[in-house]
Protein backbone atom coordinates (compact mmCIF):
# COMPACT_ATOMS: atom_id res chain seq x y z
CA UNK A 1 0.00 0.00 0.00
CA UNK A 2 1.04 3.58 -0.59
CA UNK A 3 0.20 4.66 2.97
CA UNK A 4 1.00 2.79 6.17
CA UNK A 5 -1.71 1.87 8.66
CA UNK A 6 -0.37 4.58 10.98
CA UNK A 7 -0.70 7.21 8.24
CA UNK A 8 -4.26 6.12 7.43
CA UNK A 9 -5.16 6.31 11.14
CA UNK A 10 -3.65 9.79 11.33
CA UNK A 11 -5.74 10.92 8.34
CA UNK A 12 -8.87 9.62 10.04
CA UNK A 13 -8.20 11.29 13.40
CA UNK A 14 -7.28 14.50 11.59
CA UNK A 15 -10.87 14.63 10.27
CA UNK A 16 -12.69 14.21 13.59
CA UNK A 17 -14.00 17.80 13.64
CA UNK A 18 -16.52 18.15 10.83
CA UNK A 19 -19.12 20.63 9.66
CA UNK A 20 -22.09 20.39 7.31
CA UNK A 21 -22.50 23.40 5.02
CA UNK A 22 -25.75 24.12 3.21
CA UNK A 23 -25.77 24.99 -0.48
CA UNK A 24 -25.02 28.67 -0.93
CA UNK A 25 -23.56 29.24 2.53
CA UNK A 26 -20.22 31.04 2.82
CA UNK A 27 -17.86 29.51 5.38
CA UNK A 28 -14.68 31.49 4.68
CA UNK A 29 -14.62 35.26 4.24
CA UNK A 30 -12.07 37.30 2.36
CA UNK A 31 -9.90 39.17 4.87
CA UNK A 32 -10.69 37.10 7.94
CA UNK A 33 -7.95 35.26 9.86
CA UNK A 34 -7.05 31.91 8.29
CA UNK A 35 -7.08 29.70 11.38
CA UNK A 36 -8.16 26.36 9.89
CA UNK A 37 -7.39 24.08 7.00
CA UNK A 38 -10.52 22.71 5.33
CA UNK A 39 -10.79 19.29 3.68
CA UNK A 40 -13.76 18.76 1.38
CA UNK A 41 -15.32 15.43 2.35
CA UNK A 42 -18.37 15.70 0.10
CA UNK A 43 -19.94 18.25 -2.19
CA UNK A 44 -18.66 21.04 -4.42
CA UNK A 45 -17.18 24.28 -3.07
CA UNK A 46 -16.14 27.47 -4.84
CA UNK A 47 -13.36 29.88 -3.90
CA UNK A 48 -13.89 33.40 -5.15
CA UNK A 49 -13.11 37.11 -4.93
CA UNK A 50 -15.43 40.09 -5.18
CA UNK A 51 -13.76 43.05 -6.89
CA UNK A 52 -14.09 46.65 -5.74
CA UNK A 53 -16.56 47.12 -8.59
CA UNK A 54 -18.74 44.32 -7.24
CA UNK A 55 -17.89 41.64 -9.81
CA UNK A 56 -17.38 38.07 -8.64
CA UNK A 57 -14.56 35.96 -10.04
CA UNK A 58 -14.48 32.27 -9.11
CA UNK A 59 -10.82 31.33 -8.75
CA UNK A 60 -11.32 27.62 -8.18
CA UNK A 61 -13.72 24.71 -7.70
CA UNK A 62 -12.87 22.38 -4.83
CA UNK A 63 -14.09 18.77 -4.97
CA UNK A 64 -14.03 15.90 -2.43
CA UNK A 65 -10.46 15.21 -1.36
CA UNK A 66 -9.34 18.79 -1.99
CA UNK A 67 -7.91 21.03 0.72
CA UNK A 68 -8.53 24.74 1.21
CA UNK A 69 -5.76 26.52 3.11
CA UNK A 70 -3.44 23.52 3.06
CA UNK A 71 -0.36 25.58 3.94
CA UNK A 72 -1.75 28.15 6.35
CA UNK A 73 0.42 31.12 7.30
CA UNK A 74 -0.59 31.68 10.92
CA UNK A 75 -0.11 35.46 10.66
CA UNK A 76 -2.06 36.00 7.46
CA UNK A 77 -5.72 36.41 6.60
CA UNK A 78 -7.59 34.72 3.79
CA UNK A 79 -7.30 36.36 0.36
CA UNK A 80 -10.56 34.84 -0.93
CA UNK A 81 -13.99 33.69 0.20
CA UNK A 82 -15.37 30.16 -0.03
CA UNK A 83 -18.95 28.94 -0.26
CA UNK A 84 -20.75 25.66 -0.86
CA UNK A 85 -22.09 25.06 -4.38
CA UNK A 86 -23.94 22.00 -3.07
CA UNK A 87 -24.73 20.69 0.39
CA UNK A 88 -21.24 19.83 1.57
CA UNK A 89 -19.32 18.22 4.40
CA UNK A 90 -15.99 19.64 5.55
CA UNK A 91 -13.31 18.45 7.94
CA UNK A 92 -11.98 21.32 10.06
CA UNK A 93 -8.27 20.72 10.60
CA UNK A 94 -5.93 22.62 12.87
CA UNK A 95 -2.87 23.66 10.82
CA UNK A 96 -0.55 22.13 13.41
CA UNK A 97 -1.86 18.72 12.29
CA UNK A 98 -0.57 19.46 8.78
CA UNK A 99 2.81 20.47 10.23
CA UNK A 100 2.86 17.19 12.15
CA UNK A 101 2.42 15.27 8.89
CA UNK A 102 5.58 16.88 7.50
CA UNK A 103 7.46 15.98 10.67
CA UNK A 104 6.34 12.35 10.96
CA UNK A 105 5.12 11.04 7.60
CA UNK A 106 7.35 11.89 4.61
CA UNK A 107 5.32 9.97 1.99
CA UNK A 108 2.07 11.54 3.13
CA UNK A 109 3.78 14.96 3.23
CA UNK A 110 4.95 14.41 -0.35
CA UNK A 111 1.35 13.70 -1.31
CA UNK A 112 0.19 16.96 0.25
CA UNK A 113 2.94 18.85 -1.56
CA UNK A 114 1.82 17.17 -4.78
CA UNK A 115 -1.70 18.47 -4.13
CA UNK A 116 -0.29 21.99 -3.90
CA UNK A 117 1.53 21.54 -7.22
CA UNK A 118 -1.61 20.10 -8.82
CA UNK A 119 -3.61 23.08 -7.58
CA UNK A 120 -1.01 25.37 -9.14
CA UNK A 121 -1.22 23.40 -12.40
CA UNK A 122 -4.98 23.92 -12.53
CA UNK A 123 -4.59 27.67 -12.00
CA UNK A 124 -1.91 27.74 -14.72
CA UNK A 125 -4.21 26.01 -17.20
CA UNK A 126 -6.97 28.49 -16.39
CA UNK A 127 -4.54 31.32 -17.12
CA UNK A 128 -3.67 29.74 -20.47
CA UNK A 129 -7.39 29.50 -21.23
CA UNK A 130 -7.96 33.15 -20.38
CA UNK A 131 -5.09 34.29 -22.58
CA UNK A 132 -4.99 31.85 -25.48
CA UNK A 133 -8.30 30.00 -25.88
CA UNK A 134 -11.62 31.10 -27.32
CA UNK A 135 -14.71 31.20 -25.10
CA UNK A 136 -15.93 27.85 -26.45
CA UNK A 137 -12.51 26.29 -25.93
CA UNK A 138 -12.28 27.65 -22.37
CA UNK A 139 -15.64 26.20 -21.42
CA UNK A 140 -15.01 22.81 -23.02
CA UNK A 141 -11.53 22.60 -21.45
CA UNK A 142 -13.05 23.40 -18.05
CA UNK A 143 -15.74 20.73 -18.44
CA UNK A 144 -13.13 18.15 -19.45
CA UNK A 145 -11.07 19.14 -16.41
CA UNK A 146 -14.04 18.63 -14.08
CA UNK A 147 -14.82 15.28 -15.71
CA UNK A 148 -11.22 14.08 -15.22
CA UNK A 149 -11.08 15.22 -11.61
CA UNK A 150 -14.43 13.64 -10.76
CA UNK A 151 -13.47 10.36 -12.48
CA UNK A 152 -10.32 10.22 -10.36
CA UNK A 153 -12.41 10.22 -7.17
CA UNK A 154 -15.11 7.88 -8.46
CA UNK A 155 -17.80 10.55 -8.92
CA UNK A 156 -18.08 10.40 -12.71
CA UNK A 157 -18.39 7.59 -15.20
CA UNK A 158 -16.75 6.97 -18.56
CA UNK A 159 -19.43 8.98 -20.35
CA UNK A 160 -19.64 12.13 -18.24
CA UNK A 161 -20.71 13.71 -14.98
CA UNK A 162 -23.42 15.69 -13.21
CA UNK A 163 -22.68 19.42 -13.41
CA UNK A 164 -23.23 21.41 -10.20
CA UNK A 165 -22.62 24.85 -11.75
CA UNK A 166 -24.97 27.35 -13.34
CA UNK A 167 -24.08 29.16 -16.56
CA UNK A 168 -23.51 32.30 -14.50
CA UNK A 169 -21.03 30.45 -12.28
CA UNK A 170 -19.25 28.99 -15.32
CA UNK A 171 -18.94 32.54 -16.62
CA UNK A 172 -17.47 33.68 -13.31
CA UNK A 173 -14.90 30.87 -13.60
CA UNK A 174 -13.99 31.66 -17.20
CA UNK A 175 -14.19 35.47 -17.19
CA UNK A 176 -17.24 35.45 -19.49
CA UNK A 177 -20.72 36.94 -19.38
CA UNK A 178 -23.68 34.61 -18.93
CA UNK A 179 -24.85 35.47 -22.45
CA UNK A 180 -21.43 34.53 -23.87
CA UNK A 181 -21.47 31.25 -21.93
CA UNK A 182 -24.94 30.41 -23.23
CA UNK A 183 -23.95 31.09 -26.84
CA UNK A 184 -20.72 29.12 -26.52
CA UNK A 185 -22.42 26.10 -24.97
CA UNK A 186 -25.05 26.18 -27.73
CA UNK A 187 -22.25 26.14 -30.30
CA UNK A 188 -20.48 23.25 -28.56
CA UNK A 189 -23.70 21.25 -28.41
CA UNK A 190 -24.53 22.01 -32.05
CA UNK A 191 -21.10 20.77 -33.12
CA UNK A 192 -21.56 17.64 -30.97
CA UNK A 193 -18.52 18.45 -28.82
CA UNK A 194 -20.54 18.27 -25.62
CA UNK A 195 -24.05 17.41 -24.56
CA UNK A 196 -25.78 18.82 -21.47
CA UNK A 197 -29.12 17.26 -20.60
CA UNK A 198 -30.80 17.98 -17.27
CA UNK A 199 -27.44 18.78 -15.69
CA UNK A 200 -25.68 15.68 -17.04
CA UNK A 201 -22.60 16.51 -19.12
CA UNK A 202 -21.45 13.97 -21.71
CA UNK A 203 -18.94 14.04 -24.55
CA UNK A 204 -20.31 12.19 -27.62
CA UNK A 205 -16.96 12.33 -29.44
CA UNK A 206 -14.28 12.55 -26.76
CA UNK A 207 -11.28 12.71 -29.09
CA UNK A 208 -12.80 15.64 -31.00
CA UNK A 209 -13.62 17.42 -27.73
CA UNK A 210 -10.08 16.93 -26.42
CA UNK A 211 -8.57 18.17 -29.67
CA UNK A 212 -10.84 21.23 -29.95
CA UNK A 213 -10.24 22.26 -26.32
CA UNK A 214 -6.48 21.69 -26.51
CA UNK A 215 -6.89 19.48 -23.44
CA UNK A 216 -3.83 17.66 -22.08
CA UNK A 217 -4.66 15.86 -18.83
CA UNK A 218 -1.04 15.69 -17.62
CA UNK A 219 -1.70 18.74 -15.44
CA UNK A 220 -4.09 16.54 -13.43
CA UNK A 221 -1.56 13.74 -12.90
CA UNK A 222 -2.33 11.52 -9.92
CA UNK A 223 0.13 10.97 -7.08
CA UNK A 224 2.06 7.74 -6.66
CA UNK A 225 5.55 6.74 -5.60
CA UNK A 226 5.61 3.64 -7.79
CA UNK A 227 3.64 2.61 -10.91
CA UNK A 228 0.35 0.92 -10.10
CA UNK A 229 0.13 2.11 -6.50
CA UNK A 230 -3.19 3.57 -5.18
CA UNK A 231 -3.70 7.32 -5.47
CA UNK A 232 -3.36 9.44 -2.36
CA UNK A 233 -6.40 11.50 -3.24
CA UNK A 234 -8.63 8.42 -3.05
CA UNK A 235 -7.29 7.60 0.40
CA UNK A 236 -8.04 11.08 1.67
CA UNK A 237 -11.48 11.51 0.12
CA UNK A 238 -12.66 8.07 1.25
CA UNK A 239 -11.90 8.59 4.96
Amino acid sequence: MLLTAEEVDYLETMQVNQASIDKGDEFLHDGEPMRLTFLIRSGWVMRYRITAGGRRLIIGISLPGDFIGLHVNFKNSSIYSAAALTDSSLALIEPVRILEIHRRFPVLASGLDWMTVRHSNILSEHKVSLGARSAAQRILHFLLELWTRLEQIGQANTKGFELQLTQEQIGDCMGLSTVHVSRSISRLCKENLVRIDKGMVTFPQVSRSVSFADFDNRFLMEFSTKPGMPELINKISSN
